[in-house]
């Protein structure tokens, strides 16, 4: 089940900036850990503020995908339930909410950049990521309406 929130607080909260390191660390070993550790106070005040859609199994938060407008800021994925369609769920969830969405993925993420393109999402363009100096892919995906425009 995927619901839809803002003012995240408490354990929920919690678990949910856990997933978000866990999974930075595991899938940007091209980072230095430092850099997600040093990040981690303020990411979690900015997720306890987001919008978030929020996958759940029972009781258990299982990942979750967060938006800013039309930009997913990020989507993360508990290790324990990778490879279970969770991810796609998420971002199926916010196709319907939104005509078009952009984010950005590492270049070196290569299952991150795979996966959004099999989304529907295409690379807009290249840029280093001032804080990390890394290649960022820009990609962007679109809503294409009945005709098959896209709006």
């Amino acid at each position: 089940m995927v619901i839809h929130r803002t003012g995240m607080t408490g354990k929920e909260l919690d678990k949910i900036a856990e997933i978000w390191l866990t999974a930075n660390l595991e899938a940007h070993s091209f980072i230095n850990k430092d850099y997600w550790l040093s990040n981690y106070v303020a990411v979690k005040k900015q997720l306890g503020e987001a919008e978030l859609f929020i996958a759940t199994q029972g009781q258990t938060i299982t990942g979750f995908l967060g938006i800013s407008g039309t930009y997913v800021a990020g989507l993360f994925v508990d290790k324990r339930f990778r490879s279970r369609g969770i991810g796609r769920q998420l971002l199926d969830t916010a196709k319907r909410s939104r005509s078009k969405l952009s984010l950005s993925v590492y270049e070196k993420n290569k299952a991150a950049s795979h996966f959004y393109i099999h989304q529907g999402f295409i690379k807009t363009s290249t840029e280093i990521d001032g804080a990390t100096g890394e290649t960022v892919f820009n990609m962007e995906w679109q809503k294409a309406n009945h005709r098959g425009r896209f709006k």
